[in-house]
């Protein structure tokens, strides 16, 4: 008795193995990991024009015996032919603690309007300006100057697991009802890689302030997550500190603080 198979029909499709339900795996495409890596980067990116509400503490050390506590709420929204345009309002709450005195309420309120100029997969430019408001509640809080704040960005991404992102900022007082006037020219570069599902970033940021002639500089390590199963809540958590003497003095020591960004609807 012979137990060899007969030769297969043409055309006859192989005998395939199903996976099991516990062996499948979950294959993302570079668009995909791209997608994420940006939704992770979030306001870092000021091109990235995407719809979105997002919650901000940080506590802040000066030099001198000054701290401040802020918790600030921020909301975008993208509009126009493929999201090129946006507009933001930010709302702060403070507490500032000072050798003679403490103060706790609202800050200087800022408004901002973006439009991306060149928008590809893989590089983006926009321009934008910022405007800060004299509506803090208190002396100790803000309410010195009205700033506007016009601003060059830019955003390379090299591949599905890193982005670069940088702006070029200027600002100038409008309108001063005491202290000094703000004059100020500041780069901003930024590293992210997405390394183990989550992006780490570093982050160098520098002022040069006309009026006094001084550069200060700063300098922002960090890590961001997507949380929840449908990926709508980013957390980010990051400890920046102050890298020269001037960037320390007028700046900060220290600055530690968490944002939490919800992305309303589906982006893919």
């Amino acid at each position: 008795m012979s137990f060899a198979q007969g030769p297969q029909t043409q055309g006859q499709p192989p005998p395939t193995t199903s996976l099991a339900p516990d062996e499948e795996t979950t294959i993302f495409t570079p668009d995909e990991e791209t997608a994420e890596l940006e939704e992770e980067v979030g306001d870092r990116d000021l091109t990235y024009l995407r719809t979105r509400l997002v919650y901000r503490y940080d506590h802040k050390q000066l030099e001198v015996p000054v701290s401040t506590d802020r918790f600030r709420l921020r909301l975008l929204y993208a509009f126009g032919p493929k999201q090129r345009f946006g507009a933001s309002v930010l709302m702060p709450w403070l507490q500032t603690d000072t050798p003679l005195a403490s103060a706790r309420g609202s800050g200087d309120a800022e408004m901002q309007f973006t439009a991306n100029l060149t928008y590809s997969e893989r590089f983006r430019t926009g321009v934008g300006i910022q405007a800060t408001l004299q509506t803090s509640s208190d002396a100790l809080l803000g309410g010195a100057t009205t700033t506007i704040k016009p601003d060059w960005s830019f955003t390379g991404v090299l591949s599905s697991h890193i982005q670069l992102t940088g702006a070029f900022f200027y600002k100038q007082s409008i309108h001063t009802t005491r202290g000094i006037r703000a004059k100020q020219f500041e780069p901003d570069v930024t590293l992210n890689a997405r390394v183990l599902d989550t992006t780490w970033f570093l982050e160098w940021d520098s002022y040069y302030d006309f009026l006094p002639d001084r550069f200060a500089q700063t300098l922002k390590p960090g890590v961001s997550r997507s949380i929840g199963s449908n990926g709508r809540w980013v957390a980010s958590a990051y400890y920046a500190f102050g890298i020269n003497d001037y960037g320390r003095l007028s700046q900060y020591r220290y600055n530690a603080g968490a944002d939490l960004t919800w992305y309303p609807r589906e982006h893919r």
